[in-house]
């Protein structure tokens, strides 16, 4: 018997171990594969062997305060996809002339997505059911493999460009700013899908059922914005913003009790259902000549809520918080007579800083008087007696130099000087609301707390959260952040505030019927040949039981009014807010009659003969007139003004007894005109007017040139000195 050698025992064995590590290897592969790793192998396959389309849930709702309006919704339309490795090859060509045909796309674009080895292309999104009709018909009837029509849904905005900035608006797949975006995993819901079987090249495989997983539906939203009052606001804001040629303007309407935010409104706006077209004229025309990066730069402009995102000098508007400082520390009071003096201008720290006034000076005047005439020599002197470390905190508990926290994304934090670095200059400058910097909104809440008897609320603009049931997940409640100040000096700075509109250079948001309390501003941005000025006005009305404040500013004015606070802004207010008081039906504070202005209710005559509403008219202290002969038997038809609205005495009520085209005029421009003036022109060019205040016309609605039915009312808002800041 032959024995192997020692050397090729040696060598067997080492083959044997090789070979017991391979297979250990293998054994080791295989349990880490069917075990570690079971579950990924099999989605894998599932994944081969299976092809998913995507059904998207119904976004939820965007309603306004009251429930009923719709301000966002989601509706049904379509989505067309195809399969291409199902497609026969010789059908391409047809169906992509088909699908150009119906979809109103380019032919060339489709025939390459259908030549592509992918799974799944999508050839067109939010399809109208219209034609998502057709080419289900063409389906049919040609028996094309891999072309389908799936379920989808498209946002809509049914008030287009209302509340544009608040609500933003939803991209491919998420929303993008504004609600939309904030409230993104509230609104989206859950996507469900279509699963269906697939050979090993991909292909759909026969005598199979497709499993339907059924998509959960976004939650409803229901705003603190008040479709109504956000129209006036924007109505009013795009006037200010068109008249005086702005570069943009900002407005905020808070219920100063609870934070919550009636109105939210940036011009120039933008249409939420076509947001990536140029939104102005002068946009529109250098389109075509902007770069990619341009127009992503204007798009982003566009979109962006200036109200909550742009920080500026606030001016004047902020002397309320000096004021507050003084009157809590005890450095002064609100009335004590002569204890500042103003000269045109005082000098700080080296630097010779001017009241808006000078040369020509205020003299002596009280904290009240200062805040009448918006004099910043008194504000200047009021922070020195303060001194810079007691201020700041004042500035702290303002909260001024961080975000209100409202529900919105993009909010900017204020700017504020460092307490350790603030030197006297910066207290002084500060003091009047220069060299720092805060939001229109911020601005509003400063004067919520004024409104409110001191306390600081922290601003919300979603009330409720509820499911596709009604039932309510989410209501949002008043949140009171801090005192910050006491009722009494809260009720000080208000009756300041109201002098300053009936007697100071707020005259130009009273409101007739009602107390109103504002502070004008004009804040600086930028220094020398790069200054540009922003128009300001807070208001708080009725001062007998706050139920408004509401914020304006207009950036970069241009127009014949200038760029004072009291110009431009003060009117812009007073018609929002006179406009919104009646809408909440907020009694009035006093009767037209008491406050010298004789005005009467316009009967309704429509139904009535010409004797019957020619004696109801006459009565009431009016005129009638008409475009035609009047006879005693023929019935009023229709009637300009409507019922309901207030005119003066001698005022004129045109009538019409036939369904005859209205006559139209062009209004006047009035700027500047004595009041008795302006109703003179207004008169003979066929309108009525109303009076706010007296004096000289500082604002007219509707505006000059343009062209509107005779016997329309045309308010004028006058004051009886142009010396406004």
């Amino acid at each position: 018997m032959a024995y192997m050698s020692l050397k090729n025992q040696k060598r067997i064995i080492k083959v044997l171990i090789c070979c017991l590590a391979v297979a250990l290897v293998l054994v080791a592969r295989l349990v880490y594969i069917q075990v570690v790793k079971s579950e990924h192998y099999t989605q894998m396959a599932y994944d081969q062997q299976t092809r998913q389309r995507k059904v998207a849930a119904k976004r939820g709702t965007i309603y306004d305060s009251t429930g009923e309006k719709v301000l966002a919704q989601s509706v049904s339309v379509n989505i067309v996809t195809v399969t291409p490795t199902s497609m026969d090859s010789d059908k391409k060509e047809e169906v992509a002339t088909k699908l150009a045909e119906i979809l109103e796309l380019e032919k060339e674009d489709i025939l390459v997505k259908l030549n592509k080895k992918t799974s799944s292309e999508t050839i067109a999104s939010k399809v109208p059911e219209e034609k998502a009709k057709l080419i289900l018909e063409y389906i049919s009837k040609e028996n094309i493999a891999g072309l389908r029509v799936d379920e989808d849904t498209k946002r809509i905005y049914p008030y287009g460009t209302l509340a544009a900035h608040a609500l933003g608006f939803v991209g491919t797949d998420r929303g993008l700013n504004g609600i939309e975006a904030y409230y993104e995993d509230d609104l989206a819901g859950i996507p469900g899908k279509i699963v269906g079987s697939t050979d090993g090249r991909g292909r759909e495989t026969p005598f199979t059922n497709e499993q339907y997983i059924e998509p959960i539906d976004g939650k409803d939203i229901v705003l603190t914005i008040d479709a109504t009052i956000q129209a006036i606001t924007e109505k009013y804001l795009n006037k200010v913003n068109t008249e005086n040629q702005c570069e943009y303007s900002m407005a905020v309407v808070m219920r100063p009790s609870t934070g919550e935010v009636l109105a939210l409104a940036t011009a120039p706006t933008y249409d939420p259902n076509d947001p990536f077209s140029p939104n102005t004229d002068e946009l529109k025309q250098k389109w075509d000549e902007l770069s990619k990066e341009e127009r992503n730069v204007a798009l982003n402009d566009m979109w962006r809520n200036k109200t909550i995102s742009n920080v500026s000098e606030p001016g004047s508007t902020f002397k309320v918080v000096t004021a507050t400082a003084a009157l809590e520390e005890n450095v002064t009071q609100i009335d004590k007579a002569g204890e500042f003096s103003c000269s045109g201008s005082m000098k700080i720290g080296g630097w010779t800083i001017k009241c808006w006034r000078s040369p020509r000076a205020h003299g002596s005047e009280s904290l009240r008087e200062g805040i009448m005439n918006s004099c910043n020599p008194v504000f200047m002197q009021v922070s020195q007696r303060v001194g810079i470390e007691k201020y700041c905190e004042y500035l702290k508990a303002f909260n001024l130099d961080s975000k209100t926290g409202i529900d919105l994304p993009g909010e900017a934090s204020g700017i504020m000087h460092d307490p350790a670095a603030m030197t006297a200059v910066d207290l002084a400058t500060t003091s009047f609301g220069q060299t720092i910097s805060i939001t229109t909104l911020q601005s509003a809440v400063n004067y919520c707390a004024i409104a409110n008897g001191g306390y600081l609320v922290s601003p919300f603009i979603v009330k409720e959260v509820k499911s596709g049931s009604g039932n309510y997940e989410k209501v949002t409640q008043s949140k009171v952040l801090k005192q910050i100040m006491s009722k009494e000096t809260a009720d000080s700075i208000l009756s300041a505030l109201e002098d300053t509109v009936a007697k100071g250079t707020g005259k130009g948001a009273i409101v007739n019927g009602y107390r109103v309390a504002g502070k004008t501003a004009t804040g600086e941005q930028g220094r020398g040949d790069s200054k540009k000025y922003m128009a300001g006005f807070a208001g708080i009305a009725p001062v007998s039981n706050p139920e408004i404040v509401v914020m304006v500013n207009a950036y970069a004015p241009q127009g014949e009014a200038g760029h004072g606070g009291g110009t431009i802004c003060a009117p812009i207010v007073g018609s929002i807010m006179e406009e919104t008081l009646r809408y909440l039906d907020i009694s009035p504070d006093y009767d037209l009659q008491e406050n010298a202005i004789k005005e009467k209710v316009i009967p309704g005559v429509v139904g009535k003969t010409v004797a019957e509403a020619k004696k109801i008219i006459e009565e009431q202290g009016f005129k009638i007139a008409s475009d035609n002969t009047l006879k005693d038997e023929d019935v009023i038809k229709d009637q300009i003004p409507k019922s309901g609205a207030s005119l003066m005495d001698g005022s004129t009520i045109r009538v019409y007894t036939t369904d005859e085209a209205k006559q139209t005029s062009s209004v006047p421009g009035l700027y500047k005109l004595t009041s008795d003036v302006a109703v003179s022109r207004l008169r003979a060019a066929g309108f009525n007017v109303r009076i706010v205040g007296s004096g000289f016309v500082l604002s007219q609605d509707p505006a000059a040139d343009s062209v509107i039915e005779k016997g329309s009312i045309i308010t004028i808002k006058c004051v009886d000195t142009t010396d406004l800041p």
